[in-house]
Formats: C-alpha cells, sequence, structure tokens
C-alpha cells in the first residue's frame, strides 16, 4: 500500500497504481499525474485556491470513502513502500510509466500521450520524449507536428504544419521559440523590400516606384509570412533536433536523467524576453526605412 495507490488523478480521474508518476500541487497538495499536470499546465484544482482547498485524500466531488474494517485499516509494515511524489514546479517531464494504461484502453488521449512519452530514438536522432521535453509548451500542437514531421503518423513524413503564428507574429515568435540566427533572416527578409522601395523612390525622376517592382517587393513580405504559416513547424522541429543534440553531448553519462530532460526544458521553453528584443528589432528597422531620406540627406 502507497500514500496515493488507489487515490484519483484530478485530470484523467484515473485511479494512481504504485509506480504511477506524481506531481503534487505547492498550493493545496493535491496529486496529479506528471503527464497530466503537464497537459493542464497547472493544478486541475486552481479555482478552488481561493477558497482555501486542501487535499485531504479525495477530491471535492469524491464521495465519502467507506468505512474501512480493522484488519484494512492496520498499520503498515515496516516494509512499505512511501509513495515518492514531487512538487512540479512547472517542469513538463514527460514519463512513459503505466498512467496509459490506467486511463483505460478507449481514452482518445492515449495513443498521443503514449507517442510524446517514447522514448525510442528515430531516423533524426531523437526521441519524442526530448522533443516534447524541449518544446516545452503547445505539447498538443506541437506533438501532433514532430510526429507527422517523423513519419509516425500515416507512415510518411511531412513538412507541412499549419501554425498561424509562426508567419502573422513574426519575427517576434521566432526569437520567442529562441531561433536567434532565423528571426534575423526573417526580420531582414521582411523589412529590407520596403527599404529597396524606399531606395528606388528616392532615385526616380518623380519619386515613384516602377508598377512591377512595386508589386515584387511588397509581395514578398506576404509570401514570407504565408511560407512561415506552412513550413514554420517544420523549421523549429529541425532547429530543436539540432539543439537536442547538442545539450544531449553535455549529459553523455546520464542522457536519461531527469536534469537531462530539465536542461532540455529550461533550454527549450519559450522566452517572452526574445520576443520583445524581436518587436523592438522590428520596429528600429521600421524607423530606420521612415528615416532613410534624412539619412541620406535627401528632402
Amino acid at each position: 500500500m502507497t500514500r496515493f495507490e488507489n487515490k484519483i488523478c484530478p485530470v484523467c480521474k484515473a485511479p494512481f497504481n504504485r509506480d504511477a508518476d506524481i506531481v503534487v500541487c505547492p498550493i493545496c497538495g493535491t496529486p496529479h499525474h506528471r503527464i497530466c499536470y503537464m497537459v493542464k499546465n497547472q493544478c486541475a484544482l486552481e479555482k478552488l485556491h481561493e477558497k482555501g482547498f486542501v487535499w485531504n485524500g479525495r477530491l471535492p466531488d469524491e464521495p465519502e470513502p467507506v468505512i474501512e474494517t480493522a484488519a484494512e485499516t492496520a498499520e503498515p509494515s515496516e516494509n512499505t513502500d512511501e509513495h515518492h511524489a514531487e512538487y512540479p514546479h512547472g517542469t513538463p517531464i514527460v514519463d512513459e510509466n503505466s498512467i496509459f494504461d490506467e486511463m483505460g484502453m478507449d481514452n482518445p488521449m492515449r495513443d498521443f500521450m503514449s507517442g510524446i512519452a517514447d522514448k525510442t530514438i528515430g531516423a533524426d536522432g531523437v526521441s519524442m520524449h526530448e522533443l516534447s521535453a524541449y518544446s516545452a509548451t503547445s505539447i498538443f500542437h506541437y506533438g501532433r507536428a514532430f510526429r507527422s514531421f517523423r513519419g509516425m503518423t500515416d507512415g510518411k513524413r511531412h513538412k507541412v504544419s499549419f501554425n498561424m503564428c509562426s508567419g502573422l507574429f513574426a519575427p517576434a515568435f521566432q526569437f520567442y521559440r529562441k531561433m536567434d540566427l532565423f528571426g534575423v533572416l526573417v526580420l531582414l527578409l521582411l523589412t529590407v523590400p520596403y527599404m529597396l522601395m524606399v531606395l528606388l523612390a528616392l532615385n526616380s525622376e518623380g519619386g515613384k516606384v516602377n508598377g512591377l517592382a512595386y508589386t515584387l517587393l511588397n509581395s514578398v513580405s506576404t509570401v514570407v509570412m504565408i511560407l512561415l504559416c506552412i513550413f514554420g513547424d517544420y523549421i523549429y522541429y529541425r532547429h530543436a533536433v539540432k539543439r537536442i543534440l547538442k545539450i544531449r553531448e553535455e549529459f553523455k553519462d546520464r542522457a536519461t536523467s531527469d536534469e537531462y530532460y530539465m536542461a532540455l526544458y529550461e533550454k527549450g521553453k519559450p522566452s517572452f524576453a526574445r520576443a520583445a528584443l524581436g518587436l523592438l528589432g522590428t520596429a528600429f528597422m521600421e524607423a530606420c526605412i521612415i528615416a532613410l531620406p534624412n539619412l541620406l540627406g535627401i528632402s
């Protein structure tokens, strides 16, 4: 018997078994399957924290436990295995333990969850477990996209996975996902055509750009955004693979340890600071384009 055995996970409503990988909410003490906590990205009873809810062995909607017999309530022996659980600290380390069996064969999330927890190294040199830890957030979106790119959905490898944010919020999105060099390239692709347009106008007699040149230069940013919406996830996938292989080199002797997966999470999790720098970079380039005539001494 263990402390959490047969208690109910508030997310999937499945009982914990002896081998379940569990994290505990640091506020109310409610245990969750680690992967369930990762998917929800917070305690499932977050709304009850303000009311002072504290887990006492059962969930708010659970019926009162049946009174046990004296034999059932006897003190555990010295050999009792106290179940180890830990506070999540926001670290989405996916574990491939038996929680999928606890959820039941008919659970529609079973295949997806077991897929992103797979530690099998693929032809790309990494596993879905590593990719899931590195992507840190939006696991439902990237889990499906990565499996498609690796040929684990229909047996065919794909490069297309629509992500509107990758295109509409470029280059801030690329910096947000720590693709700094690619973010700089996207920034240049989006702003340099307008700079060329200004230069052409300044060098023309009437201060106007040729119609064809105007159309071509003006459409570059649109084309770039569309391509990023279509192929942005695949570019991020290739970036993630390279970063994972590099990080793994630092953990040669502990490539399956919790420290390794925590390092993947920390180095891969999105950065709002980088996204802000991307927005500032875009604003700076646009300001330079507006001030270009003055910078060139042309009134």
